[in-house]
């Protein structure tokens, strides 16, 4: 539950699009999004009456180097994120955005102790970014440094100005269930579920816990929500298979595995569907 912050600009592919004239069916895709990027933030930038000088200008290519690592790292391509966001940083060394993208690309790679100096790093520059502080809680949560955790997502869940509140309440119940307060994460995922109703990791970590605490109807009621948002969901797959097996009903447990399987054979979740379904056939 990893919110990539600042990923607005997706993967476009624009030959032929007239944005380049003659030559833009010979650049690479790459070569294309940072284009693009680069013509973006001109026209912004002549809009508002923008007027470069060394330092703002060394700020937007910061700018145009950091989107084009967020979507290398959105398409999984972490390691490329990387070397983008080492220029950004090269143009303009306190561009937080791109120490916070680098820690989420590091933390792919689990290369969890530049992970966390970059996040760190972020953080020194911008302390009160509720998405930051989101970003660093869910890696610390990750590496279950829970109570530690536990600081950073509350700062993140108390600005008021925060635009997707429900990524941090979420997390703040997982960093709570890691420490045994299972009381206190219902009570983060039912904030989390006020604030964006039938919201899928919520909804997905309830039904773990009502799962664990012996109530299977109440979880799989959650998860059959999740599904009708998520239908390859394999982590909800999985366990709805478990539930409709604790229950006799083994054709149905059977079809989720297999759905779990198709979805993500090569994830932790499809590779205990595939063993499951070996159990029962």
């Amino acid at each position: 539950m990893k919110r990539l912050a600042g990923l607005g600009v997706g993967v476009l592919l624009l030959s032929g699009c007239g944005l380049f004239g003659g030559n833009a069916a010979t650049l690479t895709p790459e070569q294309q999004m940072a284009a693009f990027i680069a013509h973006e933030h001109k026209a912004n930038a002549a809009s508002s009456g923008f007027k470069p000088t060394p330092d703002n200008t060394d700020k937007a290519k910061a700018g145009i180097y950091t989107s084009l690592g967020s979507a290398y790292l959105q398409d999984g391509h972490p390691r490329q994120a990387i070397r983008e966001l080492q220029l950004a940083i090269a143009d303009n060394s306190n561009y937080a955005d791109a120490y916070n993208i680098m820690g989420l690309a590091y933390e792919q790679l689990q290369q969890n102790a530049l992970a966390r100096n970059a996040f760190r790093r972020a953080l020194s520059m911008d302390a009160k970014n509720p998405e930051y502080l989101n970003n660093y809680g869910a890696f610390l949560v990750n590496s279950g440094s829970y109570a530690e955790a536990l600081v950073e997502l509350k700062r993140a869940t108390a600005d008021p100005l925060y635009s997707t509140p429900q990524f941090a309440w979420t997390n703040l119940a997982q960093a709570y269930a890691g420490l045994k307060d299972l009381s206190a994460a219902r009570d983060a995922l039912n904030r989390a579920l006020y604030l964006v109703p039938n919201y899928p990791p919520a909804l997905q970590m309830l039904a773990e816990l009502d799962f664990k605490a012996g109530k299977a109807d109440a979880a799989f009621d959650h998860l059959r929500v999740v599904l009708a948002q998520e239908p390859n969901n394999a982590n909800a797959l999985l366990l709805a298979g478990r539930i409709a097996a604790q229950q006799g009903r083994t054709t149905q447990a059977q079809s989720f595995w297999q759905r779990c399987v198709t979805a993500s054979p090569y994830s932790a979740a499809g590779k205990q569907a595939q063993q499951l379904l070996l159990q029962d056939g």
